[in-house]
């Protein structure tokens, strides 16, 4: 890190556009050290319930949320998944594996499916400073220079700080003026271009159904169809779940389409995937027609090579996009490609949130690190340098590239495209299934943490019983063997062409 002259005439101030999982994460870290920070969110209000998708939250983002002291009360308003069944669309059951036990004895956290609408609500109500979110305030330009940023908001108000975090989705002003400031993009007066990378080959029909006789709560179900799939994660009150399809042909920005949410027209969408089974007895049908609420989306597919530009910086959906959908380990998780410099991903990787809560603590590190290196100096001219944000930026970038990259041989497995990849996709699912589950679930030494902050004491009673437990270490180190071969791969591979 190169050293560089700081103010010393105020302490450092955050600004965060985007009152969602990654900003609100980053809001909550900060406060933890009293370090100043302002939420612009471009809606009037949070998320009405029963609105939007819902996602899981798996080990490596719920050991953040713990470190937080906001874990407890998300485990209470999570419905608890305590098995995952994989079936043929005909209803034939592939495998079924014991999720509780695997993972609660692998990490202390049980997996957890909650709403987004009710997973903001409670980051948002669990800050002290709400009046530090400010509502209403859309974004529309950025501006930096040496001394300070600017933002500027659709009301005519401008606000200042020395770091400004882009944690506002696909469409992010932030994005579009690093992509300027770093010259990958012709200079454009339009603060909303996105780039041409942007992608979307698979369409989404998510929705929230009343239970219904058949499916039981903390069950998960997932179906390999002829071109689609389902994902099931069966709550108490509410079943949550997704139909996902090829879109028919590749769609590029800015010719992503915008698919109209009339019943009617969902209708017709999803009368050819209405008799597939579910679960052994249920078909598809009888969930779609208990359906409260449903919605139809592109799944689009992005993750950016510029995250940070001087004094901006973009975390979450704003660089890497994953469709957060609910449950999935071992699923289509994604396409490995390069195009125009941007890594794209299909989705059902079930990670979207929890990498945007890993890019939340990684940046707060950085943050935190550069205020406490010298008390009396505690704003940085040049953030991107005496942060350290190149160095962050390319350790995240790396993580994200080892996923698409590891997902690009299961994509093929659960998807069955081809003699190959059918019949090891059917032998994992068959077989193999809770080692692959756990060697994707573990907690490695890669996985973000507040290093600020003490840690649950949650991993460490898991190790203890991990040690005492019966799994089949064997297989267990057979997979893992076969994806430490992989990781050596795709590293002489990106040293050599990426």
């Amino acid at each position: 890190m190169r050293s560089s002259s700081r103010r010393q005439n105020h302490a450092l101030r955050v600004i965060i556009i985007g009152c969602s999982v990654a900003g609100l994460t980053l809001a909550h870290a900060l406060a933890k050290r009293q370090i100043d920070y302002t939420i612009l969110e471009a809606h009037d209000c949070l998320p009405l319930p029963f609105t939007g998708n819902a996602f899981t939250l798996l080990p490596n983002g719920s050991r953040i949320l713990a470190q937080l002291g906001v874990w407890e009360e998300i485990a209470a308003a999570s419905d608890t998944i305590h098995s995952h069944s994989t079936f043929l669309e005909d209803g034939r059951l592939l495998g079924r594996i014991d999720v509780e036990r695997l993972l609660s004895m692998r990490h202390g956290y049980n997996l957890a499916v909650i709403p987004r609408w009710r997973f903001l609500q409670i980051l948002y109500n669990s800050l002290k400073d709400k009046h530090r979110v400010l509502f209403g305030k859309r974004v529309i330009a950025l501006n930096q220079s040496s001394s300070q940023a600017k933002v500027e908001c659709a009301d005519g108000s401008i606000l200042t700080g020395d770091l400004v975090v882009g944690a506002d989705g696909i469409h992010s002003v932030s994005r579009g003026e690093i992509l300027r400031w770093n010259r990958s993009l012709q200079a454009s007066p339009n603060p909303r271009k996105i780039p041409e990378g942007l992608t979307s080959k698979f369409s989404g029909i998510y929705g929230i159904s009343h239970p219904i006789p058949g499916l039981s709560p903390g069950h998960a179900h997932r179906t390999y169809g002829n071109g689609f799939s389902f994902i099931v994660n069966i709550g108490k009150e509410n079943i949550f779940w997704l139909l996902s399809f090829h879109a028919g042909k590749v769609h590029r920005c800015p010719d992503i389409p915008r698919y109209s949410q009339d019943r009617a027209s969902i209708d017709q969408q999803v009368s050819p995937f209405l008799g597939a089974h579910v679960s052994s007895d249920v078909r598809f049908e009888e969930l779609y027609s208990n359906a409260i609420t449903c919605c139809h989306v592109a799944l689009e597919e992005l993750l950016c090579e510029q995250w940070a530009a001087e004094k901006l910086v973009c975390i979450g959906d704003s660089v890497h996009k994953v469709w957060l959908i609910f449950f999935r380990y071992i699923s289509q998780l994604l396409e490995y490609v390069i195009y125009n410099e941007l890594w794209q991903m299909t989705p059902n990787l079930a990670q979207g949130a929890n990498c945007a809560i890993e890019s939340s603590a990684s940046l707060a590190n950085c943050i935190v690190r550069t205020v406490d290196q010298d008390k009396s100096c505690t704003c940085p001219d040049n953030p991107e340098e005496d942060m350290g944000l190149e160095a962050w930026e390319e350790s995240r970038k790396q993580k994200m590239r080892r996923f698409y990259t590891y997902s690009w041989i299961l994509v093929r497995c659960e998807a069955l495209s081809g003699p190959w990849f059918k019949a090891l996709g059917l032998y994992i699912g068959s077989f193999h299934g809770e080692q692959v589950i756990s060697y994707i679930s573990d907690i490695s030494p890669e996985s973000e943490y507040l290093d600020y902050l003490p840690q649950s004491d949650y991993h460490l009673k898991s190790r203890s019983k991990m040690r005492q437990g019966r799994l089949n270490q064997l297989n267990h180190l057979s997979v893992k063997l076969a994806f430490w071969f992989l990781d050596a791969l795709i590293t002489m591979w990106s040293f050599c062409f990426a």
